[in-house]
């Protein structure tokens, strides 16, 4: 009698579980499908929903209907700069050199000197496709203004899906999706394009202007250098960043013409108040299929 029960309490919870999934899976295919940056602000009002919360993330449970249908492939792998595309339509040249310059002045001579070896930009950034930057862009854009032949360490993963807007935008879908069922929010880090590199329209001086500042370019960074590229002056290093970043622009353009603005951008490492877990949780989590992120299986 204990052994029927049990398998009754089971039978009428899986039950229960199947409608409830049933009745959220519309919702999470209507959210994939709006435009960006509607799926950006629906996205934070939906996630308060305990209800979603909890359907979000059900990728693995076996009501689900396919234990497999929501794991994506997550690499760790060092990525040359040079093949990676912004998926914002924004880079800030202070914020790509600034903080180096301020802290870690040294770090800059050694990237800038590395040849095409991995770059150590502190931790992994997150790509997919191993094209499209997902989070870590102004790490990305800091290797590639030092030292356009190096690599950068990364988290990349395969888009599983192709919404409006492409395979990057569904990247990010993909990234917030999991930032959301994995820390229950979605964080977003307001917009600073005071220095936007594309805002410069890849003009020679315009560039040089941004880059010779202190808070952009200090002279302890420069002096370092100066030194690991074999220059004599801080105008030559000021000339070497500048056409690294024209460089860059050209590269890049038309791939951040199509991005949101950063303030819209997946945060894997959250922000001030909402930070929970670190980005190799969220890519753990999309790797085991525990982001029910598939609304047609």
């Amino acid at each position: 009698m204990k052994l029927l029960m049990e398998s009754w309490r089971g039978f009428i919870k899986e039950q229960g579980e199947e409608d409830y999934e049933a009745s959220q899976r519309p919702v999470l295919a209507d959210l994939i499908n709006k435009e960006y940056k509607d799926f950006v602000a629906s996205l934070q009002k939906q996630i308060q929903d305990p209800k979603f919360q909890k359907f979000l993330k059900m990728g693995i449970e076996k009501y689900d209907g396919n234990s497999q249908d929501d794991e994506l492939s997550v690499e760790e792998v060092d990525i040359p700069v040079k093949d990676l595309y912004p998926t914002q339509s924004q880079i800030g040249l202070a914020d790509s050199l600034g903080w180096t310059s301020k802290n870690n002045p040294a770090g800059a001579g050694t990237t800038a000197g590395l040849g095409n070896g991995a770059a150590d930009v502190g931790g992994r950034i997150i790509t997919a496709n191993g094209k499209f930057i997902v989070d870590g862009h102004h790490r990305w854009s800091q290797v590639a203004l030092l030292n356009p032949e190096a690599k950068i360490p990364t988290y990349n993963f395969k888009v599983g899906f192709k919404g409006r807007g492409g395979a990057g935008k569904s990247a990010l879908k993909l990234a917030h999706l999991a930032i959301a069922a994995v820390d229950e929010a979605v964080p977003l880090q307001p917009a600073d394009a005071a220095t936007d590199v594309y805002a410069t329209s890849g003009n020679p001086d315009s560039i040089k202007k941004i880059l010779d500042n202190p808070k952009v370019v200090g002279e302890e960074m420069a002096s370092i250098l100066e030194k690991a590229w074999g220059l004599s002056s801080r105008e030559e290093v000021i000339a070497r960043l500048a056409e690294n970043a024209i460089a860059l622009y050209g590269r890049t353009k038309s791939s951040a013409a199509k991005g949101p603005e950063r303030g819209l951008m997946p945060q894997t490492a959250g922000t001030d108040g909402f930070g929970k877990t670190d980005p190799a949780a969220k890519m753990k989590a999309m790797s085991q299929g525990a982001v029910n992120w598939n609304p047609k299986a």
